[in-house]
């Protein structure tokens, strides 16, 4: 799991759904004889791409998760077994979690699986329990559905004792994975897209935490900036109202446009996102000073929100309540510019001086969608 994917989210409604669907298909109307070997349960595409001869997981991150914490529940419960096929079950198990010699024989300190999820601050916990088997001292979300596993494998074991390798090996045998390995990150990212129109699609925001992450470690200040990080979400969350996963991405657009105006670019066709902050090995984005750029825009537009009188006077919280009504925002990248530019080293503005601003750009924008209606 790479470092810019999400933190693990589901919760016991996810897992009892996965549950409950894998039960049906591999025990139709409760009964053995009723499953079909030849048919099919389809879990979900698996989109990855190589990187440093490792793949790396862009979609099918939770649901894969939540699996290996429902295989190595059996392995744990299979351990005591000692009948042919409970035996066979749990080294077909074992292949699926740990890495094996060339003989075959499991290594349990070598998982298949790796999280290297920048702001999963239990990930660890995650891997641990798949190592042990254990997840008693634990309290994330991993441990929470891993006991909901055993729960429900305790009570599957007890109703259907002589039958219990069975559900492990119809999920090994007949639920599927769809693997798609694409060419390149980007690929990988397009495909997602495309595929999941239910889940939520990486935001350009966690491509870019993974690269501030990346520089905050080398410089041992992991913890600050996760603490950092997570203040900027929140504030990016109440600010800017989005309806998807992309309130965090909206602070990188505004910012880009003064990015944009320092380097004199005045070229009317905005690249996206991404292929703007990704030049040069997404060299922006290895500095203090963005960060911190980044930090005081968003307490501006936080500012505005709020309506601060600390911040702004009358006369210019009236100019921007009426920019709030405007067509489309580019008022809003405008206004981003111009905080960038005449800000104080207090991150503070001249009401008099913006306010004019306001009032131009105001007319400016009015008077566009006026010509253009």
């Amino acid at each position: 799991m790479p470092d810019y994917q999400r933190p693990y989210a589901w919760g016991e409604d996810e897992c009892q759904t996965l549950w409950k669907d894998i039960f049906d298909f591999a025990f139709p109307d409760k009964e053995l004889e009723k499953f079909n070997s030849d048919e099919e349960y389809f879990l979900g595409p698996i989109v990855t791409f190589e990187n440093n001869k490792k793949l790396e997981v862009i979609d099918g991150q939770q649901r894969l998760t939540t699996l290996m914490l429902l295989l190595r529940v059996f392995y744990k419960r299979l351990e005591k077994m000692k009948d042919e096929n409970s035996m066979r079950t749990k080294q077909n198990l074992a292949q699926c979690i740990w890495k094996s010699d060339e003989f075959g024989n499991e290594n349990k300190e070598k998982l298949k699986i790796d999280s290297q999820v920048a702001l999963d601050e239990h990930k660890n916990e995650f891997l641990e329990i798949l190592k042990t088997g254990d997840a008693k001292d634990f309290k994330s979300q991993y441990a929470i559905n891993f006991r909901y596993f055993e729960k429900e494998v305790d009570e599957f074991l007890k109703e259907y004792p002589n039958y219990f390798a069975y559900l492990p090996t119809r999920i090994l045998n007949n639920c599927i994975l769809l693997p798609i390995e694409a060419d390149n990150e980007k690929t990988a990212l397009r495909i997602f897209s495309t595929l999941n129109d239910r889940g939520k699609p990486l935001a350009d925001a966690d491509i870019f935490k993974a690269q501030f992450y990346k520089f905050y470690v080398a410089k041992n200040q992991k913890d600050e900036f996760i603490e950092k990080w997570k203040n900027l979400e929140i504030l990016c969350k109440e600010v800017f109202s989005k309806k998807d996963n992309t309130s965090t991405d909206e602070i990188f657009n505004r910012y880009m446009y003064y990015q944009r105006a320092l380097k004199g670019n005045k070229n009317s066709t905005t690249e996206s996102l991404r292929d703007f902050y990704e030049k040069d090995s997404y060299a922006l984005l290895k500095s203090d000073r963005t960060f911190e750029d980044l930090q005081n825009l968003g307490g501006f537009w936080q500012a505005i929100s709020i309506q601060d009188k600390n911040y702004f006077d009358e006369n210019t919280l009236r100019w921007l309540f009426i920019l709030n009504y405007a067509p489309n925002i580019m008022w809003a990248n405008i206004t981003s510019v111009y905080f960038m530019k005449n800000r104080d080293e207090q991150n503070q503005l001249d009401n008099i001086k913006f306010a004019k601003f306001l009032e131009k750009i105001t007319a400016f924008i009015f008077c566009i969608f006026f010509y253009i209606s």
